[in-house]
């Protein structure tokens, strides 16, 4: 698959990308070596049944909570390194809108 380019034919860095991404509470291990390469401009959808770690692994890819190993980078940023990058390159929304009570 090809790699996009930005600007003067320089390769972006993935939308985002993880290598064994772990995470337990106590001794329940809820992530359990997750490995996701997804290309920059790409659609992805993370799928799976209850309790099977999707929003743990985009809570640990938005910076709201750390991963317990692995690496992951996301916008070309190392959450570990940098996570205030991480958060100046993304938005992250939920799937029901906080203000929509608000809205008249």
């Amino acid at each position: 698959m090809p790699t996009s380019t930005k600007g003067g034919g320089h390769p972006s860095p993935p939308a985002v990308s993880t290598l064994g991404l772990r995470k337990s509470y106590g001794d329940k291990t809820v992530l359990d070596g997750i490995d996701l390469h997804i290309p920059a401009g790409s659609v992805f959808a993370l799928l799976g049944p209850n309790g099977a770690g999707k929003t743990t692994v985009v809570k640990i890819l938005s910076t709201l909570i750390g991963a317990d190993g692995g690496q992951a980078q996301v916008a070309g940023q190392d959450l570990a390194a940098d996570p205030q990058a991480v958060r100046a390159a993304i938005g992250v929304t939920g799937q029901f809108s906080a203000v929509d009570g608000l809205i008249t």
